[in-house]
């Protein structure tokens, strides 16, 4: 079977079990619509947050 790694969001969403498996086993998909392009990148449960997504976390809250 043949890796597919950008999805219109039709085709995404019509074979949703097949994207998130392709995610899972040969890495990010690229869905696009006409408002961008969205990558799904499947993680493990246990995985830790990246440096940048830590540091985002400690940074001090803005005051609205």
């Amino acid at each position: 079977m043949t890796s597919k790694s950008v999805w219109t969001a039709d085709a995404a969403a019509g074979n949703l079990v097949r994207v998130l498996k392709q995610a899972r086993e040969s890495g990010p998909q690229e869905i696009q619509d006409e408002t961008g392009v969205y990558v799904l990148k499947a993680v493990g449960k246990n995985s830790k947050d990246d440096v940048a997504s830590s540091l985002l976390k400690l940074r001090p809250k803005q005051k609205p």
